[in-house]
């Protein structure tokens, strides 16, 4: 009776450290890499990620400093992908006829990323499955 216990929780104790060591995340890889405006690292800014597969994951991710990084478990899942970029110059209002906002600036500010790597974009770049995948952006 105590062996088939103890073999018992053995196998118990086997089967969860199998299942924690392999977590895949959904075959989800993580995603990291750089942006630059005009040779310069983009100071701060949104990078989207659109499926343009059946990989049924996307993603927005904060660009700070130049560089920006999707965990495994927040990541993407391999095939390929339409890319916008976003950042405001932080300066210059965007609606100037809008109600202004904290400390009496316009929240929104005027878009520094050209047309064809935002709102236009076609852009496409390919995730794959290996983990990380670093995918760097010079826009002109």
């Amino acid at each position: 009776m105590r062996g088939a216990r103890w073999i018992m929780n053995a196998s118990l104790l086997g089967c969860l450290t199998l299942v924690i060591g392999c977590t895949d995340y959904d075959g989800r890889v993580e995603v990291t890499g750089t942006v630059k405006l005009k040779g310069q690292p983009l100071k701060e800014g949104f990078i989207s990620f659109s499926p343009l597969e059946n990989q049924n994951t996307q993603a927005q991710v904060l660009i700070a400093s130049g560089s920006y990084r999707m965990e495994q478990k927040h990541g993407l899942r391999p095939g390929k992908y339409l890319i916008r970029v976003s950042a405001g110059d932080g300066k210059t209002p965007y609606l100037t006829d809008g109600p202004p906002g904290p400390g009496g600036t316009n929240i929104i500010s005027k878009e520094i990323v050209p047309a064809d790597w935002n709102i236009n974009s076609k852009q496409e770049r390919t995730v794959n499955n290996q983990s990380p995948n670093k995918i760097d952006f010079d826009i002109p």
